[in-house]
């Protein structure tokens, strides 16, 4: 698969047509079984990749995503199309304008092709629990996508586009994205503007890309973020001389024997690449997780408080979990906000001492749909809390967090989380390069 600064490089030499490349991401998107899109905009899609021709003709450029298919997550608004949140209640949603997001791709040459499924209002891990039914994983139909940017992770890892928008509040690009075998960050609190994408926990939220590989997705901050080469700057340099943290405490429990190995297989990597790799447990991380939980959970049956009260439609599921925070006291609620500041402070503290912690993403490989409880050494556990316990610390304490492969078992995908010092994404993507590289000299 091209990465996506050589398919740009081929537009703007002529040595391809943006719009005969969209015509195949939709046709692929058409015949897919995967059920990774909900809205496909033929007619739009083919106009703009028409005018980055036009323009590649003039021997100009439209920028860093010049003629470029891009897929957005259907949280997130596009002009003229439905936002609809996974939910039978915005059938009718047209979106009046772009999203911020949505802006600065176009402003790049992106080419908008369509949006894609989600987890009903961004609410579960799972990803088969849509309006619109269950988003397939592209390594084994018969299993989870992950969620809730489900169908974003879905269409880049079975190669439809080579990069989507996520979002993310407890694990939701970074999850999908270790289940499907592509890499997603979630950045530093608030770096990718929000304006426009339906939230689920205002505290937490947070906008991130999906990509087949390290260099695009940090192309894609770059766009997303206005910030030049920022984030791409140390991809390829050496990381002798960084220092590693791995967390015993927390992030080593509820481990899958083979998602284990992996842990221990990607410290090495970056031992025999120069990096030292040391123990390093972040201070009061289960008062943080516990915390993030709570505030998941109160802020998202405040935003569905009303639709709740008058019987609109919900799956039974997330309703069931929208309920588990209305009795959350404000003085609950209140304490667990002020964890915040606590989180912050503690990673801080860690990252003080060690340049980025290295953890697995999820503690599985993808369940099977449907799939409700899952063993670990014959010790079974709710499969969602399997699922988003290792990410959701850091959606409490706003840092940079990156999901890359490292991994696979019985052909499914697993995925190592980079946790870096905010607004030091750059680190993540320059160390994520080196256990790319591992990975596929291993495979």
């Amino acid at each position: 698969m091209k990465s996506i600064s050589t398919l740009v490089e081929s537009f703007a030499r002529g040595h391809a047509s943006s719009h005969e490349v969209t015509e195949n991401t939709l046709d692929a998107i058409d015949a897919s079984t995967l059920n990774s899109f909900i809205t496909v905009d033929w007619e739009g899609a083919l106009a703009q990749a028409a005018e980055c021709d036009r323009v590649a003709k003039q021997g100009a450029t439209l920028g860093l995503l010049h003629g470029l298919p891009v897929a957005i997550k259907d949280l997130i608004d596009v002009v003229g199309l439905p936002t609809t949140m996974g939910s039978q209640q915005f059938l009718g949603n047209i979106a009046k304008r772009d999203s911020k997001v949505v802006a600065n791709l176009r402003a790049a040459g992106a080419v908008i092709v369509g949006k894609t499924n989600a987890h009903e209002f961004a609410y579960g891990s799972s990803g088969d629990r849509s309006y619109f039914g269950p988003v397939r994983n592209p390594r084994d139909g018969d299993r989870m996508s992950g969620g809730s940017s489900s169908g974003s992770a879905a269409a880049v890892g079975a190669g439809i586009c080579l990069a989507a928008i996520g979002t993310d509040t407890s694990a939701s690009v970074r999850l999908p994205a270790a289940l499907c075998g592509v890499v997603g960050m979630k950045p530093t609190f608030d770096l990718i503007s929000r304006d426009g994408a339906f939230p689920l926990s205002g505290t937490l939220d947070h906008v991130g890309p999906i990509t087949a590989n390290v260099s695009d997705n940090a192309l894609m901050l770059d766009v997303l973020a206005g910030s030049g080469s920022k984030y791409r700057r140390l991809i390829g340099k050496s990381i002798a001389g960084l220092k590693v943290g791995v967390p015993n405490a927390f992030y080593c429990e509820y481990l899958a024997p083979e998602v284990r190995r992996c842990l221990i297989d990607a410290s090495e990597a970056f031992r025999q690449a120069g990096a030292t790799v040391v123990v390093a447990d972040v201070p009061r991380i289960y008062d943080i997780y516990r915390a993030q939980q709570l505030i998941i959970r109160t802020e998202a049956y405040a935003l569905h408080e009303q639709a709740i009260k008058e019987g609109r439609p919900f799956s039974e599921e997330v309703l069931t979990r929208l309920k588990s925070g209305a009795d959350v006291t404000a003085a609950q609620y209140l304490s667990a906000l002020r964890e915040r500041d606590v989180a912050r402070a503690a990673f801080d503290a860690v990252l003080e001492d060690v340049d980025v912690l290295l953890t697995a993403t999820c503690g599985v490989t993808a369940p099977l749909l449907e799939e409700r409880t899952t063993k670990i050494l014959g010790e079974a556990h709710p499969t969602f809390w399997v699922l988003t316990r290792l990410t959701a610390p850091t959606n409490l304490s706003g840092h940079p967090s990156l999901s890359v492969p490292f991994g696979v078992v019985d052909h499914l995908p697993i995925g190592m989380q980079l946790i870096g010092r905010y607004d030091e994404e750059a680190t993540l993507y320059q160390l994520a390069s080196h256990l790319e590289q591992a990975h596929s000299h291993s495979i």
